[in-house]
């Protein structure tokens, strides 16, 4: 069994969010080609509608009017599944009059939002979490630029302090221990801000955005490595993703395929709103294990576990060195790994911070697997049932909330399906 063919993933997620959020500090219409359908995007929009903007569907684009100046209303959002909208919204809200509260479902009340609050209160945002997460109330006040080292590498934790000042009297400085994704300051940048970069880490003022008529959303690199991932370790394999992000923050797991051997080749065709592009990946034979350094780890955050199930194929040891931030997605996504896969026969374990899997091992398919509602646990595991080869098509094995694919890949299962065929 291989994978074979094309295919186009969804709109990139984290663009799309910010694309969308952003417009509640850029009045004004834009029009949007290639915006997701998935859930957590959905979300998004609907807090730009619930807080005065206007948002319309019509012949594939998306056109979104941003509102105008905050009231004094007292507003509540509901932001689903999606950490990333309420994370930016916190930033958003934080310096917007009015008064607001966020809320989310299950899985989101169960991540931690103290962390976002922390730096926020000290610009004079007036935010309370309910024991560290939601629901989350802001009152917004005047904000006063900070110097603010982040204590982990996290986008959307950076995003939030950068968004609110925008809205801030003075200079808000950001140092942060590693590189996380920057779309946050591409669009800054892109929609004419100031924002500045050097050794010493960003620098910005507050800024009047001007968002572009027409953007165009490239497709999403996190959902496309894992058809991408699962060709290196499928025989006969050759799978090509189009039209795909290529941000050098988001490209850290081809590197690791690269590292352990595998086949690849990358094809820039455009470079607005970020570089684009077609990646292919072909089979030629078992991959190595490695090491994957602490650094590197913030960049992966939503492929360690299609890279997981990658080293379960690869010879030797595999090493995800300090994997903490994946305690605190939507599921522990480390023990998800480890309890789902090693059902299915891994080798994996936590010692300490890291994730060590060995291999080569065949897997085979087991009762009861469970995507614990994440999206990237749901499509690793159905990836995991194709390479079990099962008796039964691998499409027709349960998985307990598998249907939480269509927060990120409404259409992964028809993929599959195109390119198993």
């Amino acid at each position: 069994m291989s994978l074979q063919g094309t295919f186009s993933p969804p709109g990139d997620k984290s663009i799309s969010h910010r694309v969308v959020l952003f417009s509640l500090l850029a009045p004004g219409r834009m029009e949007v080609e290639g915006l997701p359908l998935g859930q957590d995007v959905q979300t998004s929009l609907r807090a730009v509608e619930s807080l005065g903007g206007r948002v319309a569907a019509a012949n594939g684009r998306t056109l979104i009017q941003g509102p105008g100046p905050g009231t004094t209303d007292r507003i509540s959002l509901d932001c689903g599944n999606s950490g990333t909208t309420m994370r930016l919204l916190m930033g958003l809200l934080a310096g917007r009059p009015g008064e607001y509260i966020l809320d989310g479902d299950a899985s989101l009340r169960r991540r931690p939002m103290e962390r976002i609050a922390e730096p926020l209160r000290l610009m004079g945002a007036e935010i309370s979490c309910t024991e560290g997460g939601c629901p989350i109330r802001i009152t917004g006040r005047p904000l006063q630029g900070i110097s603010y080292t982040l204590p982990v590498a996290s986008a959307q934790l950076k995003s939030a302090v950068l968004l609110a000042g925008l809205q801030a009297q003075g200079m808000t400085r950001i140092k942060e221990p590693a590189p996380s994704r920057d779309h946050t300051e591409n669009l800054i940048r892109d929609w004419g801000g100031y924002l500045k970069t050097d050794p010493d880490g960003m620098r910005m003022e507050p800024w009047a955005l001007n968002p572009p008529s027409r953007i165009r959303i490239p497709g999403d690199i996190s959902s496309a490595a894992f058809f991408l991932c699962a060709a290196a370790i499928l025989p006969g394999s050759r799978v090509t993703a189009q039209g795909v992000l290529l941000n050098p923050t988001r490209t850290g797991f081809l590197k690791i395929l690269e590292r352990m051997g595998a086949d690849l080749k990358i094809e820039i065709k455009g470079e607005t709103p970020e570089p684009w592009g077609d990646i292919t990946v072909c089979y030629r034979g078992p991959l190595s294990g490695c090491r994957v350094a602490p650094k590197e780890i913030p960049g992966l955050i939503d492929e360690v576990p299609i890279l997981a199930l990658a080293a379960t194929q690869a010879q030797g040891e595999t090493v995800f060195r300090d994997i903490r931030e994946l305690r605190i997605k939507e599921s522990d996504r480390a023990s998800a790994l480890t309890d789902q896969l090693g059902a299915m026969g891994a080798k994996m374990k936590i010692q300490g911070d890291d994730l060590i899997v060995n291999g080569p091992t065949a897997l085979k398919p087991a009762p009861g697997l469970d995507s614990l509602g994440d999206h990237r646990m749901a499509m690793c595991l159905r990836l995991a049932l194709v390479l079990a080869k099962a008796d039964r098509p691998p499409a027709e094995i349960a998985i307990a909330g598998e249907e939480c694919a269509k927060i990120s890949y409404p259409g992964f299962r028809e993929d599959l399906k195109r390119l198993l065929s």
